[in-house]
């Protein structure tokens, strides 16, 4: 039995190597932009998500406090950047901001007057607090509260915990 010479088939080895090789590099630039696409879909989907919940709130803190002119009705957090950190993603910065809105949830339905006279406990409820995203701790400072008519509106920074 005679074994053909290997030099007819090095031609198509050669080319056969190049079209696996150009497989392998266009699924990886695929798979790349598939992901980055995934990715944004996931930011959008969770500011809808968090959007939704918080209008669900709103209507059921006005629906609770319709005709009391004098409750809080409404809590708005807002997560600043501090000036020598590194600024965290917005993904974070938004379950920060759910987490610590949470916690003030206690405020809705209270009466604007009780809530302004101890606003020094409402400081102390999320002030540096432990927070855990993603297993990574992050401790929360009050940079300011306001309320202003029925809406009580806190300034918070987040930082990440180093061990």
């Amino acid at each position: 039995m005679r074994i053909p010479a290997f030099n007819r088939y090095r031609r198509f080895l050669s080319g056969f190597c190049l079209l696996i090789a150009g497989a392998i590099i266009g699924s990886s630039i695929y798979m790349s932009i598939h992901q980055r696409n995934f990715n944004i879909l996931y930011i959008k989907m969770h500011n809808y998500q968090t959007e939704n919940k918080q209008l669900q709130q709103d209507l059921e803190s006005i629906r609770k406090t319709r005709n009391k002119q004098t409750l809080v009705n409404g809590i708005n957090v807002y997560l600043q950047n501090q000036e020598n950190a590194e600024p965290l993603s917005e993904d974070i910065q938004k379950e920060i901001e759910a987490l610590i809105k949470k916690e003030l949830e206690l405020a809705i339905g209270q009466k604007a007057t009780n809530v302004r006279d101890s606003r020094v406990l409402y400081e102390r409820l999320i002030s540096q607090k432990i927070l855990t995203i993603h297993e990574k701790k992050y401790t929360v400072e009050v940079k300011s509260m306001v309320l202003i008519q029925t809406e009580l509106s806190v300034w918070i920074t987040a930082k990440e915990k180093r061990i």
